[in-house]
């Protein structure tokens, strides 16, 4: 078993300024699914794109916006959204509080992003 903590893991930012945290990554060793949590404030968004890899997203904290190429939906916490592989996506956070949500991708999906 391996444990850590967000406040034992460096946090990071996202080419468009969002803070995030990679809590169980292919460095410590996990066979198949790496673990991030994600937070970033009011008018601040994640990129718009898609990627070659699914992602499976849970909402801890805040409300905001998931964009796709034809839909727009509210999300709050406790929401469960799944992302297929190139599945253009986006999240914005239009309220006070921060968004924060933890997302499993693939183990070494992103693995140029973490460098």
């Amino acid at each position: 078993m391996y444990f850590t903590s967000i406040k034992k893991t460096k946090e990071e930012k996202t080419r468009s300024g969002v803070s995030v945290w990679w809590l169980l990554s292919e460095e410590i060793g996990v066979p198949n699914f790496e673990l991030r949590y994600f937070e970033f404030g009011k008018g601040m968004h994640t990129s718009y794109g898609s990627h070659p890899w699914e992602h499976e997203v849970f909402v801890v904290r805040g409300q905001g916006v998931v964009k796709g190429k034809n839909l727009e939906k509210k999300v709050k916490v406790g929401d469960a959204i799944y992302i297929a592989s190139n599945e253009e996506h986006q999240f914005l956070n239009y309220q006070d509080e921060p968004l924060c949500f933890v997302c499993v991708i693939p183990k070494g999906a992103e693995k140029k992003t973490k460098k």
